[in-house]
């Protein structure tokens, strides 16, 4: 879990005490690479999920969507179910860093693919949708 994009809605105080929360209840483990699994079945994966989400929410779409509130976001009808979908992306993401013998090099390549989808459902900033981050 990361701390980027975590509940919109709260204020960064109250955020960041919940991202701290949880990631003291959930302490990452640390499993070393001779024992990782081979990462072919979970990067095709991975590439699949990349593929269903830029065939089901298309990106130009996502980019054109500027003003929006932290109010009005979790109601909108395209860029809140794209959130939601790119969640269990990052996840993947995730495991193939921390669980499978994936090399930094393949990672950072998958990494820069989810930053285009999550680039073009943005962050919300002073009630503009920010796609640069």
């Amino acid at each position: 879990m990361n701390q980027e994009g975590y509940n919109e809605g709260l204020g960064s105080e109250e955020q960041n005490e919940q991202y701290e929360q949880w990631m003291a209840e959930h302490p990452e483990i640390e499993i070393p690479m001779e024992d990782r699994r081979e990462c072919r079945l979970e990067v095709a994966q991975f590439e699949e999920m990349v593929v269903s989400f830029e065939a089901t929410y298309p990106l130009e779409e996502l980019n054109l969507i500027i003003d929006l509130t932290p109010e009005e976001a979790p109601n909108h009808a395209v860029r809140e179910p794209a959130r939601l979908a790119l969640m269990p992306i990052v996840e993947m993401l995730n495991i193939l860093k921390s669980e499978t013998n994936i090399t930094p090099q393949q990672h950072e390549e998958l990494k820069t693919r989810y930053r285009v989808l999550s680039r073009a459902v943005g962050m919300i900033n002073n009630n503009k949708v920010d796609h640069t981050r």
